[in-house]
């Protein structure tokens, strides 16, 4: 035997270990049942009988569903067409440094002494 098929049985063995302890996980079955349910929801429609998720009863139906991937694209084309967002104001300097809003603080406390 050479220790080439040595080291692939090694390496089979550490996959198989690491694809147990995935299995075994409870974070990786609640991902695989939210992924299930969204495919379903998307292919099905919602089942009637079934109760209102978390956060479902007060969301605002009449706003759209705006995740991340939707305000990056926006981002995106305002950027190529050269147009900046109007959204997000930078913040504004006060021109204050730290050292010296600390310093102006121990000279309020040793004039209160």
């Amino acid at each position: 035997m050479s220790p080439l098929h040595f080291l692939i049985v090694a390496l089979r063995h550490m996959e198989d270990a690491i694809v147990s302890q995935i299995l075994r996980s409870p974070g990786f079955h609640n991902g695989v049942r939210a992924i299930h349910r969204r495919v379903q929801d998307y292919r099905y429609g919602r089942n009637p009988d079934e109760p209102l998720r978390p956060g479902e009863a007060t969301e605002d139906p009449s706003v759209g569903k705006t995740g991340f991937l939707t305000h990056f694209i926006d981002e995106i084309r305002n950027q190529i067409r050269g147009t900046p967002s109007n959204d997000v104001q930078p913040p504004q300097k006060t021109g204050d440094d730290w050292y010296e809003v600390l310093k102006r603080k121990a000279d309020k406390e040793k004039e209160k002494e």
